[in-house]
């Protein structure tokens, strides 16, 4: 298996994770928040979702952003680091919606690489200049890091975390 087929698995993987995690909820167990520092999993699953979108979309392949549009559909904060602000409610079908477009796209672009693509840095203007391998591997890394903050909150609710 090449380097490529690999990154592409990888996050086929994580996605699929993330997905299935993100499953068998209500709008209102989505946007639970627990006591404490927790946040809740419409926060972490928008985080992780616009930070693919981020690195992978923007920064790798130097196009807009996916978010934006649904931003401004559902009224969520246009900057997609003010999640974490946010008081609001996020609607689950509409963030769904969106990382089904962030994915496809990911790996619509991971299926473009070369070997030797992995190489290519990119200033990420907040943690320096990086090749592209790093990119894909953070992204993965990062969808899976909050996938289990995810599945943790849900069983806080007395649901199934992960789908498997």
């Amino acid at each position: 298996m090449n380097a490529t087929a690999y990154a592409k698995l990888q996050m086929e993987q994580a996605f699929s994770l993330m997905n299935g995690t993100a499953q068998g909820m209500s709008d209102e167990q989505y946007n639970f928040r627990p006591e404490g520092t927790c946040n809740p999993i419409a926060k972490n699953h928008v985080h992780a979702l616009t930070a693919i979108d981020f690195f992978l979309n923007f920064l790798a392949q130097g196009k807009s952003p996916l978010w934006q549009p649904v931003a401004a559909a559902t009224g969520l904060p246009q900057n997609s680091l003010e999640i974490w602000k946010f008081d609001g409610k996020v609607p689950l079908d509409a963030i769904a919606t969106y990382g089904k477009q962030v994915q496809q796209s990911a790996l619509d672009y991971v299926a473009t690489l070369s070997d030797a693509d992995l190489d290519r840095e990119i200033d990420t203007k907040f943690i320096g200049t990086q090749n592209v391998a790093f990119l894909l591997q953070l992204s993965g890394m990062h969808t899976v890091g909050h996938t289990g903050d995810m599945a943790a909150l849900k069983g806080l609710q007395g649901l199934k975390g992960l789908p498997f």
